[in-house]
Protein backbone atom coordinates (compact mmCIF):
# COMPACT_ATOMS: atom_id res chain seq x y z
CA UNK A 1 0.00 0.00 0.00
CA UNK A 2 1.34 3.42 -0.97
CA UNK A 3 1.49 5.89 1.91
CA UNK A 4 1.53 9.60 1.10
CA UNK A 5 3.32 11.94 3.50
CA UNK A 6 2.07 15.34 2.48
CA UNK A 7 3.32 18.75 3.49
CA UNK A 8 6.88 17.78 4.49
CA UNK A 9 9.57 20.06 3.07
CA UNK A 10 12.92 18.40 2.43
CA UNK A 11 16.37 19.85 1.96
CA UNK A 12 18.61 17.35 0.18
CA UNK A 13 22.37 17.50 0.77
CA UNK A 14 24.75 15.47 -1.40
CA UNK A 15 23.48 15.15 -4.97
CA UNK A 16 26.80 13.71 -6.19
CA UNK A 17 25.93 10.34 -4.68
CA UNK A 18 24.70 7.15 -6.34
CA UNK A 19 21.80 6.78 -3.90
CA UNK A 20 20.46 10.18 -4.94
CA UNK A 21 18.27 8.92 -7.78
CA UNK A 22 16.41 6.19 -5.88
CA UNK A 23 16.02 8.50 -2.88
CA UNK A 24 14.60 11.27 -5.07
CA UNK A 25 12.17 8.66 -6.38
CA UNK A 26 11.25 7.65 -2.82
CA UNK A 27 10.47 11.28 -2.00
CA UNK A 28 8.33 11.56 -5.12
CA UNK A 29 6.50 8.34 -4.27
CA UNK A 30 5.70 9.61 -0.79
CA UNK A 31 4.53 12.94 -2.22
CA UNK A 32 6.97 14.92 -0.12
CA UNK A 33 8.64 18.00 -1.57
CA UNK A 34 12.37 18.42 -2.06
CA UNK A 35 12.36 22.20 -1.85
CA UNK A 36 16.12 22.75 -1.58
CA UNK A 37 19.20 20.87 -2.81
CA UNK A 38 22.91 21.21 -2.17
CA UNK A 39 26.16 19.69 -3.30
CA UNK A 40 28.58 21.39 -0.89
CA UNK A 41 30.99 23.70 -2.65
CA UNK A 42 29.26 23.42 -6.02
CA UNK A 43 26.47 25.25 -7.80
CA UNK A 44 24.11 22.52 -8.97
CA UNK A 45 22.35 23.07 -12.31
CA UNK A 46 19.03 21.34 -11.67
CA UNK A 47 18.17 21.25 -15.35
CA UNK A 48 21.28 19.24 -16.16
CA UNK A 49 20.73 16.54 -13.52
CA UNK A 50 20.46 13.19 -15.24
CA UNK A 51 20.00 9.62 -14.06
CA UNK A 52 23.24 7.93 -13.06
CA UNK A 53 22.72 5.13 -15.56
CA UNK A 54 26.45 4.86 -16.20
CA UNK A 55 26.90 3.36 -12.76
CA UNK A 56 27.02 -0.37 -13.50
CA UNK A 57 26.35 -1.92 -10.09
CA UNK A 58 23.16 -2.70 -8.23
CA UNK A 59 21.63 0.78 -8.03
CA UNK A 60 19.44 1.66 -11.00
CA UNK A 61 17.16 4.59 -11.78
CA UNK A 62 14.49 2.83 -13.84
CA UNK A 63 14.64 5.55 -16.49
CA UNK A 64 13.25 8.32 -14.30
CA UNK A 65 13.74 11.98 -15.22
CA UNK A 66 15.77 13.04 -12.22
CA UNK A 67 15.59 16.77 -12.94
CA UNK A 68 11.79 16.64 -12.87
CA UNK A 69 11.83 15.24 -9.34
CA UNK A 70 13.45 18.42 -7.97
CA UNK A 71 12.08 20.98 -10.39
CA UNK A 72 11.64 24.31 -8.62
CA UNK A 73 13.94 23.51 -5.70
CA UNK A 74 16.22 26.24 -4.39
CA UNK A 75 19.92 25.53 -4.92
CA UNK A 76 22.46 26.09 -2.15
CA UNK A 77 26.23 25.67 -2.18
CA UNK A 78 26.53 25.59 1.62
CA UNK A 79 24.56 22.90 3.49
CA UNK A 80 24.60 24.94 6.69
CA UNK A 81 22.95 27.86 4.91
CA UNK A 82 20.37 25.48 3.42
CA UNK A 83 19.44 24.26 6.90
CA UNK A 84 19.37 27.71 8.49
CA UNK A 85 17.63 29.57 5.65
CA UNK A 86 15.80 26.93 3.59
CA UNK A 87 12.54 26.71 5.59
CA UNK A 88 12.69 22.90 5.70
CA UNK A 89 11.33 20.27 8.07
CA UNK A 90 13.87 17.52 7.35
CA UNK A 91 17.36 17.45 5.87
CA UNK A 92 18.11 14.30 3.88
CA UNK A 93 21.86 13.67 3.68
CA UNK A 94 23.90 11.51 1.33
CA UNK A 95 27.32 13.04 1.83
CA UNK A 96 30.85 12.41 3.07
CA UNK A 97 31.35 10.62 6.38
CA UNK A 98 33.88 13.20 7.55
CA UNK A 99 31.55 16.18 6.91
CA UNK A 100 28.13 14.76 7.75
CA UNK A 101 28.32 15.13 11.58
CA UNK A 102 28.81 18.89 11.34
CA UNK A 103 25.81 19.17 9.00
CA UNK A 104 23.75 17.13 11.45
CA UNK A 105 24.92 19.41 14.27
CA UNK A 106 23.69 22.47 12.36
CA UNK A 107 20.35 20.73 11.82
CA UNK A 108 20.02 19.96 15.53
CA UNK A 109 20.86 23.56 16.41
CA UNK A 110 18.11 24.77 14.03
CA UNK A 111 15.47 22.24 15.07
CA UNK A 112 15.56 20.45 11.71
CA UNK A 113 15.12 16.68 11.72
CA UNK A 114 17.58 14.42 9.87
CA UNK A 115 17.56 11.28 7.76
CA UNK A 116 21.13 10.45 6.75
CA UNK A 117 22.99 7.80 4.82
CA UNK A 118 24.57 5.39 7.25
CA UNK A 119 26.83 5.44 9.22
CA UNK A 120 26.60 9.27 9.74
CA UNK A 121 30.30 9.69 10.47
CA UNK A 122 33.76 8.18 10.31
CA UNK A 123 33.89 7.28 14.01
CA UNK A 124 31.59 7.24 17.01
CA UNK A 125 33.45 10.19 18.51
CA UNK A 126 32.37 12.26 15.49
CA UNK A 127 28.70 11.76 16.37
CA UNK A 128 28.41 11.21 20.12
CA UNK A 129 28.13 14.84 21.25
CA UNK A 130 25.71 15.64 18.42
CA UNK A 131 23.59 12.63 19.38
CA UNK A 132 23.41 13.77 23.00
CA UNK A 133 22.33 17.24 21.94
CA UNK A 134 19.72 15.86 19.49
CA UNK A 135 18.17 13.76 22.25
CA UNK A 136 18.14 16.71 24.63
CA UNK A 137 16.28 19.03 22.24
CA UNK A 138 14.02 16.42 20.64
CA UNK A 139 15.41 16.45 17.10
CA UNK A 140 15.11 13.10 15.32
CA UNK A 141 18.28 11.88 13.60
CA UNK A 142 18.08 8.53 11.78
CA UNK A 143 20.52 6.43 9.75
CA UNK A 144 19.42 4.55 6.64
CA UNK A 145 19.63 1.10 8.25
CA UNK A 146 16.63 -0.10 6.30
CA UNK A 147 16.98 -3.84 6.94
CA UNK A 148 14.96 -3.09 10.06
CA UNK A 149 11.94 -3.07 7.75
CA UNK A 150 12.96 -6.20 5.86
CA UNK A 151 10.10 -8.72 6.29
CA UNK A 152 12.39 -11.71 6.94
CA UNK A 153 14.51 -9.78 9.45
CA UNK A 154 11.38 -8.63 11.26
CA UNK A 155 10.06 -12.19 11.43
CA UNK A 156 13.35 -13.44 12.90
CA UNK A 157 13.43 -10.64 15.46
CA UNK A 158 9.88 -11.47 16.54
CA UNK A 159 10.78 -15.15 16.92
CA UNK A 160 13.92 -14.32 18.93
CA UNK A 161 11.94 -12.09 21.29
CA UNK A 162 9.28 -14.80 21.68
CA UNK A 163 11.98 -17.31 22.69
CA UNK A 164 11.41 -19.57 19.67
CA UNK A 165 15.12 -20.30 19.21
CA UNK A 166 15.86 -20.85 22.91
CA UNK A 167 19.35 -19.75 23.92
CA UNK A 168 21.12 -18.59 20.78
CA UNK A 169 24.55 -20.14 20.39
CA UNK A 170 25.76 -18.49 17.22
CA UNK A 171 24.85 -16.35 14.21
CA UNK A 172 26.52 -16.32 10.81
CA UNK A 173 26.20 -13.45 8.33
CA UNK A 174 27.46 -12.85 4.80
CA UNK A 175 26.83 -9.83 2.59
CA UNK A 176 29.05 -9.59 -0.48
CA UNK A 177 28.56 -7.22 -3.39
CA UNK A 178 30.06 -6.41 -6.78
CA UNK A 179 33.80 -5.91 -7.14
CA UNK A 180 35.41 -2.48 -7.12
CA UNK A 181 35.84 -2.75 -10.89
CA UNK A 182 32.07 -2.16 -11.09
CA UNK A 183 32.33 0.99 -9.00
CA UNK A 184 33.62 4.54 -9.37
CA UNK A 185 36.58 4.31 -7.00
CA UNK A 186 37.40 7.99 -7.59
CA UNK A 187 34.32 8.82 -5.51
CA UNK A 188 34.85 9.94 -1.91
CA UNK A 189 33.11 6.78 -0.61
CA UNK A 190 36.31 4.91 -1.48
CA UNK A 191 38.76 7.36 0.12
CA UNK A 192 40.22 6.51 3.54
CA UNK A 193 40.65 10.11 4.72
CA UNK A 194 37.03 10.87 3.90
CA UNK A 195 35.25 7.64 4.76
CA UNK A 196 37.64 5.77 7.14
CA UNK A 197 36.97 2.39 5.52
CA UNK A 198 35.68 0.53 2.52
CA UNK A 199 33.38 -2.49 2.43
CA UNK A 200 32.86 -2.64 6.20
CA UNK A 201 32.19 1.10 6.44
CA UNK A 202 29.92 1.28 3.38
CA UNK A 203 28.01 -1.97 2.66
CA UNK A 204 28.96 -3.62 5.95
CA UNK A 205 26.93 -1.40 8.31
CA UNK A 206 23.64 -2.80 7.03
CA UNK A 207 24.22 -6.18 8.66
CA UNK A 208 26.39 -4.94 11.53
CA UNK A 209 23.21 -3.14 12.56
CA UNK A 210 20.76 -5.85 11.50
CA UNK A 211 22.27 -8.86 13.25
CA UNK A 212 22.27 -7.49 16.82
CA UNK A 213 18.86 -5.90 16.12
CA UNK A 214 17.45 -9.33 15.23
CA UNK A 215 19.12 -10.83 18.31
CA UNK A 216 17.92 -7.96 20.53
CA UNK A 217 21.44 -8.14 21.93
CA UNK A 218 24.28 -5.69 21.29
CA UNK A 219 27.78 -6.65 20.13
CA UNK A 220 30.25 -6.49 23.03
CA UNK A 221 33.60 -7.32 21.43
CA UNK A 222 35.08 -7.85 17.98
CA UNK A 223 37.99 -9.52 16.24
CA UNK A 224 38.42 -8.35 12.63
CA UNK A 225 40.69 -8.86 9.65
CA UNK A 226 40.68 -6.96 6.36
CA UNK A 227 41.61 -7.47 2.70
CA UNK A 228 43.35 -4.46 1.16
CA UNK A 229 42.12 -3.20 -2.20
CA UNK A 230 44.42 -2.68 -5.17
CA UNK A 231 42.26 0.08 -6.66
CA UNK A 232 41.98 2.35 -3.61
CA UNK A 233 43.23 2.85 -0.06
CA UNK A 234 40.15 1.40 1.68
CA UNK A 235 39.61 -2.30 2.27
CA UNK A 236 38.00 -4.55 -0.31
CA UNK A 237 36.66 -6.97 2.28
CA UNK A 238 36.44 -7.85 5.93
CA UNK A 239 35.76 -10.81 8.20
CA UNK A 240 34.51 -10.22 11.74
CA UNK A 241 34.22 -12.52 14.72
CA UNK A 242 32.09 -11.07 17.48
CA UNK A 243 30.48 -11.85 20.81
CA UNK A 244 27.29 -10.26 22.10
CA UNK A 245 26.57 -9.15 25.65
CA UNK A 246 24.49 -12.30 26.22
CA UNK A 247 27.27 -14.53 24.92
CA UNK A 248 26.15 -15.32 21.38
CA UNK A 249 29.13 -15.91 19.08
CA UNK A 250 28.97 -14.57 15.54
CA UNK A 251 30.83 -14.20 12.27
CA UNK A 252 30.31 -11.73 9.45
CA UNK A 253 31.84 -11.72 5.96
CA UNK A 254 31.44 -8.64 3.79
CA UNK A 255 33.27 -7.39 0.74
CA UNK A 256 33.45 -6.25 -2.85
CA UNK A 257 34.02 -9.77 -4.15
CA UNK A 258 31.46 -10.62 -6.83
CA UNK A 259 32.44 -10.71 -10.49
CA UNK A 260 28.86 -9.81 -11.40
CA UNK A 261 26.23 -7.29 -10.41
CA UNK A 262 24.05 -8.14 -7.46
CA UNK A 263 24.61 -9.56 -3.99
CA UNK A 264 25.54 -12.78 -2.22
CA UNK A 265 23.83 -12.96 1.17
CA UNK A 266 23.23 -15.50 3.90
CA UNK A 267 22.12 -15.42 7.52
CA UNK A 268 22.23 -18.45 9.79
CA UNK A 269 20.91 -18.38 13.36
CA UNK A 270 21.45 -21.38 15.61
CA UNK A 271 19.80 -21.85 18.99
CA UNK A 272 19.19 -24.62 21.49
CA UNK A 273 15.59 -25.11 20.34
CA UNK A 274 15.53 -24.00 16.70
CA UNK A 275 17.64 -22.78 13.80
CA UNK A 276 17.09 -20.51 10.81
CA UNK A 277 18.77 -20.10 7.42
CA UNK A 278 17.91 -17.44 4.86
CA UNK A 279 19.42 -15.04 2.30
CA UNK A 280 17.32 -12.28 3.98
CA UNK A 281 16.64 -10.67 0.60
CA UNK A 282 17.44 -10.63 -3.10
CA UNK A 283 17.48 -7.66 -5.39
CA UNK A 284 15.74 -7.22 -8.71
CA UNK A 285 18.91 -8.08 -10.62
CA UNK A 286 18.93 -11.63 -9.25
CA UNK A 287 15.51 -12.52 -10.70
CA UNK A 288 14.63 -14.79 -7.80
CA UNK A 289 10.86 -15.17 -7.34
CA UNK A 290 10.94 -15.62 -3.57
CA UNK A 291 13.17 -15.25 -0.51
CA UNK A 292 13.16 -18.45 1.57
CA UNK A 293 13.31 -18.63 5.36
CA UNK A 294 14.11 -22.20 6.41
CA UNK A 295 13.29 -23.03 10.03
CA UNK A 296 14.17 -26.21 11.92
CA UNK A 297 12.80 -26.86 15.40
CA UNK A 298 12.47 -29.74 17.84
CA UNK A 299 9.23 -28.73 19.51
CA UNK A 300 6.67 -31.50 19.97
CA UNK A 301 4.15 -29.78 17.73
CA UNK A 302 6.82 -29.63 15.01
CA UNK A 303 7.62 -33.34 15.16
CA UNK A 304 5.64 -34.19 12.05
CA UNK A 305 7.49 -31.56 10.01
CA UNK A 306 10.56 -30.37 11.94
CA UNK A 307 11.88 -28.43 8.94
CA UNK A 308 9.63 -25.77 7.42
CA UNK A 309 10.24 -23.15 4.77
CA UNK A 310 8.42 -19.86 4.37
CA UNK A 311 8.70 -18.31 0.91
CA UNK A 312 8.51 -14.50 0.93
CA UNK A 313 7.32 -12.93 -2.32
CA UNK A 314 9.06 -9.56 -2.17
CA UNK A 315 7.80 -6.74 -4.37
CA UNK A 316 10.00 -4.30 -6.28
CA UNK A 317 7.51 -1.72 -7.53
CA UNK A 318 8.39 1.21 -5.26
CA UNK A 319 12.13 0.56 -4.78
CA UNK A 320 13.22 -1.68 -7.67
CA UNK A 321 16.92 -1.90 -6.79
CA UNK A 322 16.53 -3.69 -3.43
CA UNK A 323 12.87 -4.24 -2.72
CA UNK A 324 9.91 -2.23 -1.50
CA UNK A 325 10.80 -2.73 2.15
CA UNK A 326 13.36 0.06 1.65
CA UNK A 327 10.56 2.49 0.90
CA UNK A 328 8.68 1.06 3.89
CA UNK A 329 11.62 2.21 6.01
CA UNK A 330 11.41 5.76 4.71
CA UNK A 331 7.63 5.79 5.07
CA UNK A 332 8.04 4.81 8.72
CA UNK A 333 10.61 7.56 9.23
CA UNK A 334 8.46 10.30 7.73
CA UNK A 335 5.38 9.10 9.60
CA UNK A 336 7.21 9.19 12.93
CA UNK A 337 10.03 11.72 12.82
CA UNK A 338 8.08 14.44 14.62
CA UNK A 339 7.59 12.21 17.68
CA UNK A 340 10.82 10.24 17.40
CA UNK A 341 8.95 7.01 16.63
CA UNK A 342 11.30 5.86 13.87
CA UNK A 343 12.85 2.49 12.98
CA UNK A 344 16.41 3.53 13.92
CA UNK A 345 17.62 6.39 16.10
CA UNK A 346 20.77 8.43 16.44
CA UNK A 347 21.71 6.23 19.40
CA UNK A 348 21.55 3.23 17.06
CA UNK A 349 23.89 5.07 14.69
CA UNK A 350 26.35 5.77 17.50
CA UNK A 351 26.28 2.12 18.57
CA UNK A 352 26.90 1.02 14.99
CA UNK A 353 29.92 3.32 14.76
CA UNK A 354 31.26 2.00 18.06
CA UNK A 355 31.22 -1.53 16.66
CA UNK A 356 32.98 -0.32 13.49
CA UNK A 357 35.53 1.52 15.65
CA UNK A 358 36.30 -1.71 17.50
CA UNK A 359 36.57 -3.63 14.23
CA UNK A 360 39.06 -1.24 12.65
CA UNK A 361 41.07 -1.08 15.88
CA UNK A 362 41.12 -4.88 15.95
CA UNK A 363 42.32 -4.99 12.36
CA UNK A 364 45.26 -2.81 13.33
CA UNK A 365 46.10 -4.55 16.63
CA UNK A 366 45.17 -8.06 15.43
CA UNK A 367 43.52 -8.64 18.80
CA UNK A 368 40.01 -8.78 20.23
CA UNK A 369 38.70 -5.29 21.05
CA UNK A 370 35.87 -4.37 23.40
CA UNK A 371 33.08 -2.19 22.00
CA UNK A 372 32.92 1.05 23.97
CA UNK A 373 29.78 2.11 25.82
Amino acid sequence: MMVLIMGVKIGYVGVDHHHRDPYFAVASGLDIDITAVCEPGKRVDLGSLAAMDERPDEITTEGQEVADLVAGATVYEDPHHLIADGDIDVVWITYRNDKTPSIVETAVDNGVHVISEKPIGRTAADLEAVATRANEVGVTVSPTTFYRKNPVAMELRDKVRAGFFGDIWTVQGRFNASQLSYRNTDHYIYDRATSRGGSLQWIGPHWVDMMPWILDDSIARVNARFHDAAETDVEAGAVLQFETKKGTLGTYHTGYYLSERGKDTHLGLYGTEAQARTPIHHDSLQHEPTVPLELTAKYSDWSGAPRRTIEYEFTYDRFPAWGDYVQDYFEAYFEGYETGDVPATVDDAVQLLRVLDAAYESGNSREWVEVSE
